[in-house]
C-alpha cells in the first residue's frame, strides 16, 4: 500500500529513518509496517476544515521520551487501537498526548502549525522516525550485552527494547489501559511497535520461553496486567538505560554480596541440622549440582542469616544476598525480589562456588495474613502474578544452590515446601551455648560470673546481640566491673525490648547461700537426685504451698546434674489464637529435649485442669497435648502446682514422682532464723521470747525469710531475732490459713 498523504522523497525518508532507528527493526518489515498503519488512518476532511481540536508537535526532552513516542505513534496508527484510545473511550488522559508529543493548540498558534488529531500523529511519526536515526542507541548496545548472556534471540531482544521505553517513559500504561485490547491484540500491537508479526511476538511470549523464564519482567504470565502487559522488573529498567552498563554492575543492582560473618559454626552447636546442612553446601558445591535449596525458619533474632554467612566463609563459598529494600530504603515487592533471584541464578550459572541467600521469604511464598485470608480463598501472595509452575520449576532446576529464610512456614503453600531438600528449624541458643558465646565475646574479668550467668538465662538473646553489647561496653571504658555489668544487662534488656522479645534479664536462679537442707519434702530429695544423675529421664510432679521451693529445687537438680534448666510459665505457652497454646507446648518440649534439658513448667494447674469440668474444647485439647508431650519426653520433666487438687486424674498418674514441699518444720525454722538473725543488742530472753513465738508459726516456707530478708535490707534495720519473728508473723498472717478462726464449741 502506499504512504497515502506524503510525496515520494518523504515516503523514501521514513522507509530510510525507521530501517535505522533502533538497530533492531529490520528494513523489509519497517517497510510493511509503516505501509499498513498510514493507510489505516487517513485524514477527515471535516477535520482539516476547523471543526474539530488542533494539536500541535512538540520536541522531545530526551532519548527515551523520543523512542517512547515512536513506539507509542506506531501503535496508535492502528486505525483499531485509534478509535478505542480516542474516540471509544470517554476521557483521554494528558500523559497519552504528551508520551505522543502532542500539545492542544491555542488561539495564538498558527494555523499552518496546528493539524487535526491524525494529521498530527501521522507528522509526529515522521519526526521521530528522523530524530532517532541519527542517534546512538545505547539502551540496543546494553541489551546486547545482557541479550548475550541469557541468550536470547532477536525478536526477544526487540520486545525487551520495547518493554524497557514503556516502563522508563510515563504514559504507556494510560494507553495501554484505554486500548484495552486482547491477548492477540497485544500481540498485534507490539510487533506494529517493533517490526514483527503477532504469531512472532506470541511466540517470543510464550509461558515457557527463555523471555519469561528469564526473570526480567515482574509477572511470570505476559499480558496478565493490562494497564502494562510488559511489565518489566523496575531495577532492571534502570540499569540498562545506563551508559555505562556491565553485566557485573547490572548483577549488583538486583543481588548485593553477601555480608561479613560475625559468628562461627561452632556457635550453633544447639542446631542439630546444622552440621547437616554445612556437608549437604558443600558437596552440592564441589559437584556443581544444581535444584539445591535449603529452607532455614524459626523466631527472629535465632542467627539464620548469620549461619548462612558463616557457613559461607567456611567453605569458601561467594555469598550473593537477595536485599528486601532498595537503596532508598524502601521495600521491594516479593514478586520483583524473586524475578531479580531468577536473573541472578542465570547470570551466576557458569560460576562455580557460588551461593545466593533469599531471606525474608514469606512475602514470596506466603506471609501471616494468608492463613486467615484463605478462609475466604484470597491470599496476598498471587500465584498466578508469580507463577506457581515457574517458581517450582526454578525451585527443581536452579543452577545456584540457593538458603531460603523466613520466621515462620505456617503460610507457606506445601507445594513450595516440598521441593526444598532440607528444611531446619533455629531455635534460640540454650544457656550452655550461649555461655559460650559470652566467654568468646568478653574477655576475661571484664564482666563478673553472675553476670555472665544471668545474661545465659535471656531466651532468644540473639548470638549477634552478644558481641554488639561486648563491643559498645569495651568502647565505653568503665573501670569497675560492677559497673560494666550494669551496662551490659542494661544494654541487653534495652535491646530486647527494642526487638519486642522477652525484655526481663532474668535474676540468678538460685542465690549463692541456697541450701536444701531448708526443704522440706515427703521424699527423699538426696536419693531422687542420685538416681536422676544416672541419665534416667523422669516425670515428676512437685506441689505443695507456694514459696516451699519446688522451682528452686529444680535449678538446684540442673546445677548437681550439669544440665540446663528451662522454665516456661504461662505467659510463654499461652496463645490467644486456637492452637498455637499445643504448637508451643510441643516447641517446648522438642526444645529440651533438644539441648538435653531439664524441662519445668511453672504453675501447672493452668494447664492440667481436670477435663471432667472443661467447658471449651481447646480446654481439653490442651491437657490432651501436654500428656502426650509428657509420656514421649525422653528427658527430666517438672510440673509444679500449688493446686494439685484441681490437677486431671489422668495426669496424676503419668507422673513417676509425686513430691510434696510443705511448710518448714519447727527445727527448721529454728535452724533458719539462727543462721540470719544477729544477736547484737538483742537480751537472752527476748531471743527465748522471739523462738517460742517461732514454733507457733507454722506456716513458714523459705519464701517467707527471704522476704523479710529484702524488707530489712530496704529499710536498713538490724537483723534481730525479735525482728525477723515479728516480720514472719506479718507474712504468715496473710495466708489463708491465717484467716482461720475456730468456731462455736470448738474455739
Amino acid at each position: 500500500m502506499p504512504l497515502r498523504g506524503f510525496d515520494s522523497q518523504t515516503r523514501n525518508g521514513i522507509r530510510h529513518d525507521l530501517s535505522h532507528c533502533t538497530g533492531i527493526i529490520c528494513r523489509k518489515e519497517a517497510t510493511a509496517m509503516i505501509n499498513l498503519d498510514i493507510d489505516d488512518i487517513e485524514d477527515d476532511p471535516e477535520q482539516d476544515e476547523g471543526k474539530t481540536k488542533k494539536y500541535v508537535l512538540k520536541e522531545f526532552d530526551s532519548r527515551l521520551d523520543a523512542m517512547g513516542a515512536l513506539y507509542a505513534l506506531r501503535i496508535v496508527r492502528n486505525a483499531r487501537v485509534y478509535r478505542r484510545v480516542f474516540e471509544r473511550s470517554s476521557y483521554v488522559d494528558d500523559e497519552i498526548f504528551e508520551l505522543l508529543g502532542l500539545a492542544p493548540g491555542t488561539k495564538r498558534t498558527s494555523p499552518d502549525k496546528a493539524y487535526s488529531l491524525r494529521s498530527a500523529i501521522k507528522r509526529q511519526a515522521v519526526l521521530a522516525e528522523s530524530a532517532m536515526s541519527s542517534r546512538r542507541d545505547v539502551l540496543a548496545r546494553n541489551i546486547g550485552k545482557l541479550g548475550d548472556t541469557l541468550r536470547f534471540s532477536d525478536d526477544e531482544r526487540r520486545i525487551l527494547h520495547l518493554a524497557v521505553i514503556t516502563r522508563k517513559v510515563s504514559g504507556f500504561t494510560e494507553l495501554w489501559s484505554n486500548a484495552s485490547l486482547s491477548s492477540e491484540g497485544v500481540c498485534e500491537a507490539i510487533g506494529r511497535a517493533v517490526g514483527m508479526t503477532g504469531a512472532a511476538v506470541g511466540k517470543a511470549l510464550r509461558p515457557n520461553g527463555r523471555l519469561c523464564r528469564s526473570g526480567l519482567f515482574e509477572t511470570a504470565r505476559i499480558f496478565l496486567d493490562d494497564r502494562n502487559p510488559l511489565e518489566l522488573n523496575s531495577r532492571v529498567g534502570g540499569a540498562l538505560v545506563s551508559p555505562r552498563f556491565e553485566i557485573e554492575q547490572f548483577l549488583r543492582c538486583l543481588i548485593r554480596k553477601g555480608g561479613k560473618p560475625r559468628l562461627k559454626l561452632e556457635d550453633y552447636s544447639h542446631i542439630g541440622e546444622a552440621e547437616l546442612v554445612r556437608r549437604y553446601m558443600m558437596d552440592a558445591s564441589a559437584h556443581h549440582r544444581k535444584g539445591v535449596n535449603v529452607l532455614l525458619y524459626g523466631l527472629p533474632g535465632t542467627g539464620k542469616t548469620e549461619f548462612v554467612r558463616a557457613l559461607a566463609g567456611e567453605l569458601k563459598l561467594e555469598l550473593h544476598e537477595v536485599p528486601n529494600e532498595d537503596s532508598d530504603g524502601d521495600p521491594i515487592r516479593g514478586n520483583q525480589r524473586f524475578s531479580s533471584y531468577a536473573i541472578c541464578q542465570k547470570i551466576l550459572a557458569g560460576r562455580r562456588r557460588q551461593v545466593i541467600l533469599f531471606d525474608e521469604v514469606e512475602d514470596v511464598f506466603g506471609n501471616s495474613a494468608n492463613a486467615f485470608l484463605a478462609l475466604f480463598g484470597r491470599s496476598f501472595t498471587d500465584d498466578s502474578r508469580l507463577g506457581k509452575s515457574w517458581t517450582n520449576e526454578i525451585l527443581e532446576t536452579n543452577p545456584v544452590p540457593t538458603i531460603w529464610v523466613c520466621n515462620d512456614i505456617g503460610a507457606m503453600d506445601r507445594a513450595y515446601l516440598r521441593r526444598f531438600d532440607m528444611v531446619a528449624e533455629f531455635r534460640a541458643p540454650g544457656p550452655a551455648a550461649t555461655r559460650k558465646m559470652i566467654e568468646r565475646y568478653f574477655r576475661p574479668h571484664e564482666i563478673s560470673d553472675a553476670c555472665a550467668e544471668r545474661l545465659s538465662t535471656v531466651e532468644q538473646l540473639p548470638p549477634a546481640q552478644i558481641e554488639r553489647v561486648a563491643k559498645v561496653v569495651r568502647s565505653l571504658r568503665s573501670t569497675s566491673i560492677e559497673c560494666r555489668d550494669r551496662e551490659v544487662l542494661r544494654l541487653v534488656e534495652a535491646s530486647m525490648r527494642a526487638m519486642d522479645l522477652k525484655a526481663a534479664v532474668p535474676t540468678a536462679p538460685l542465690p549463692a547461700h541456697y541450701d536444701p537442707a531448708f526443704i522440706n519434702a515427703d521424699s527423699d530429695l538426696g536419693l531422687l537426685i542420685k538416681g536422676l544423675g544416672q541419665g534416667a529421664g523422669a516425670r515428676m510432679c512437685f506441689y505443695g504451698p507456694p514459696g516451699t521451693g519446688k522451682t528452686a529445687f529444680a535449678h538446684h537438680l540442673g546445677r548437681k546434674l550439669g544440665q540446663p534448666v528451662q522454665v516456661k510459665r504461662s505467659s510463654d505457652l499461652l496463645d490467644c489464637y486456637l492452637g498455637e497454646t499445643e504448637k508451643k507446648i510441643a516447641n517446648a518440649f522438642r526444645g529440651a529435649q533438644e539441648a538435653h534439658a531439664i524441662l519445668v513448667i511453672d504453675e501447672a494447674d493452668g494447664f492440667l485442669r481436670d477435663r471432667a469440668g472443661a467447658s471449651r474444647s481447646w480446654e481439653v485439647t490442651q491437657v490432651n497435648e501436654l500428656l502426650t508431650q509428657m509420656e514421649a519426653f525422653e528427658g527430666i520433666f517438672i510440673a509444679s502446682t500449688n493446686l494439685v487438687d484441681t490437677l486431671d486424674a489422668a495426669s496424676l498418674r503419668r507422673f513417676d514422682f509425686k513430691v510434696k514441699f510443705d511448710y518448714l518444720t519447727s527445727a527448721q525454722r529454728r535452724s533458719m532464723l539462727a543462721r540470719i538473725a544477729s544477736t547484737a543488742g538483742e537480751s537472752t530472753d527476748e531471743g527465748y521470747r522471739a523462738l517460742a513465738e517461732l514454733d507457733r508459726l507454722e506456716t513458714l516456707t523459705p519464701g517467707d525469710f527471704a522476704n523479710v530478708l529484702r524488707q530489712l535490707h530496704v529499710t536498713g534495720a538490724a537483723p534481730t531475732a525479735t525482728l525477723i519473728v515479728q516480720r514472719l508473723k506479718q507474712e504468715a498472717a496473710m495466708k489463708p490459713e491465717g484467716h482461720k478462726h475456730r468456731i462455736g464449741f470448738l474455739r
